[in-house]
């Protein structure tokens, strides 16, 4: 027998500027994604990226979305979770945008820590 895995699959993305807005309101970004599990169930998430000025994601929440909603139930996914993880690991690798905006955080804080270390 073999066994199944689950996948992910990214229905689409939507980017919301702030322009046009209200300056104080921080651009996002959404993403909406599939995930059919082993025994074939069907799941959508809605991942949405909160960025400050810098164009750095600054919040990131997940949604489990249900065609019937709970009072019960918390439909939010904590995103140091293993299945937030296995989430955004996939946005990540699926979606240029946020692979970039990550890899370029990523380089400033390199790089801040190297200014950091010069300047003492």
């Amino acid at each position: 027998m073999i066994a199944q895995e689950a996948k992910f699959e990214l229905l689409k993305y939507r980017i919301h500027s702030n322009q046009m807005k209200n300056d104080s309101d921080n651009p996002f970004t959404e993403y909406l994604v599939k995930l059919v599990d082993a025994d074939g169930e069907e799941v959508m998430y809605n991942i949405t990226d909160y960025y400050n000025d810098s164009e750095e994601i600054i919040h990131t929440k997940i949604w489990r979305l249900q065609k019937e909603v709970s009072v019960e139930y918390d439909n939010e996914i904590k995103v140091d979770s293993r299945l937030g993880k296995k989430i955004l690991t996939f946005v990540t690798n699926e979606h240029p945008y946020r692979s970039d905006t990550l890899e370029a955080m990523y380089v400033k804080e390199m790089e801040d820590k190297i200014d950091s270390h010069y300047e003492k």
